[in-house]
């Protein structure tokens, strides 16, 4: 999920910059897509530094330092409340909730079709645009 949400995929405008750093976590500094909350000093953090805060016998990095953590209501997150780019081309804005719908079965991306052009072709394409084609190339 995290190659979806990011700070190139969110769309900015005035809400991104009212709440930019509420949406981001207090210690990787990358987007919550899963807050939790430290209940004691109200410190946010995203589920994988948590996690990782467990595994290593650490407490809330807060000013607190009391394991008193818990995931956010999924109403009271802010995540939610922005829109993000399509990563593969098909230029859609998605909102948070649609994420994973939009990737496995709506993104036309995945639709459209690949054409291959002869090297002829390719050469003709240089010669009138001056850019290269991208190609692949196999081992």
């Amino acid at each position: 999920m995290e190659k979806y949400i990011n700070e190139k995929t969110i769309i900015k405008n005035n809400i991104y910059d009212l709440f930019n750093e509420s949406i981001k976590c207090q210690n990787c500094k990358c987007i919550m897509i899963e807050p939790v909350i430290c209940l004691t000093c109200q410190n946010t953090f995203c589920k994988k530094c948590e996690q990782k805060m467990k595994e290593n016998g650490e407490n809330c990095p807060g000013k607190c330092n009391i394991p008193n953590i818990t995931e956010v209501n999924p109403k009271n997150n802010l995540i939610t409340k922005f829109k993000f780019r399509c990563i593969k081309g098909c230029g859609k804005e998605i909102i948070f909730n649609e994420i994973k719908d939009h990737y496995n079965t709506d993104c036309l991306a995945k639709k459209l079709k690949i054409k291959t052009l002869t090297p002829k072709q390719a050469a003709e394409f240089k010669v009138k645009s001056g850019e290269e084609i991208p190609h692949i190339t196999s081992k």
